[in-house]
């Protein structure tokens, strides 16, 4: 009885026999994540400017090891927290220094996730929503679809209207049909009701504004009050290919 006692109050006073290797735990802990709150800060900056990463090499300290590494090392000239952590991987003292490409796209998806889920809450809330969807192929020739959302910010001072991309959706149908199917399934998988929809925008590809068999017919055929509104920036370009296509002195100049 009278050990347990005493064991109580060396518990209540810090003075147990491990009370040094829970200090050095709890200094690692917030070792670590301060030097995780810095490399975060560096990914959302580039991120935020579209600056690319990595370099020719992943190495700090060495030419060419890209931008996130160079910030990396500015950040340590000034941070005591950045210097420690440089020093313990020159001396091989840790073999995870969190500066690699894997923690970079790891934290650039949980980040990536983070304002996904930031923008569905805002659409939510406001209830109503448009998309605006446009189909390109990327450096595999993957044909890929950017899904875009406008809808009115009722938390914003004034109340404005914002259009927010959301991601590229894989395209592997590029028939009215397999696009309609895409948007129908990621709509649904966002959580938004689709009877909701209350505007599309498109280009003026027949796969997309097609009267019969378009991805607009379809989802008016869902959901009629999903006015569609041709992409005016489409139509201003065929509209200058066709004023240079009837004027003489534009197609030789062309």
């Amino acid at each position: 009885m009278a050990a347990w006692i005493d064991l109580e109050i060396r518990l209540q006073k810090d003075k147990t026999i491990d009370k040094d290797v829970h200090e050095q735990i709890n200094r690692d802990r917030e070792h670590w994540k301060n030097v995780l709150s810095r490399i975060i800060v560096v990914i959302k900056t580039l991120g935020k400017n579209n600056l690319e990463f990595r370099g020719k090499n992943e190495k700090i300290y060495q030419e060419n090891n890209g931008i996130f590494l160079s910030l990396i090392e500015m950040i340590a000239e000034f941070d005591p927290v950045m210097q420690e952590h440089i020093q313990r991987i020159k001396h091989d003292e840790i073999h995870s220094h969190y500066l690699g490409h894997r923690i970079q796209n790891e934290l650039i998806n949980l980040l990536a996730s983070e304002i996904k889920n930031k923008i569905i809450e805002k659409i939510i809330e406001a209830k109503y929503f448009s998309i605006i969807l446009d189909c390109t192929l990327d450096i595999s020739h993957q044909e890929q679809m950017s899904f875009i959302l406008r809808s009115v910010d009722i938390s914003a001072t004034p109340i404005k209207i914002n259009e927010y991309f959301l991601e590229f959706l894989k395209a592997d149908n590029t028939s009215g049909k397999g696009l309609f199917e895409v948007i129908i399934d990621e709509i649904k998988n966002i959580g938004f009701d689709i009877d909701n929809l209350r505007g599309q925008g498109y280009d003026n590809g027949s796969n997309m504004k097609g009267k019969h068999q378009g991805v607009q017919k379809r989802l008016l055929d869902v959901n009629p009050r999903s006015f569609y509104t041709p992409c005016g920036c489409h139509n201003l370009n065929l509209l200058l290919c066709d004023i240079a296509n009837s004027c003489t002195k534009a197609i030789s100049l062309f």
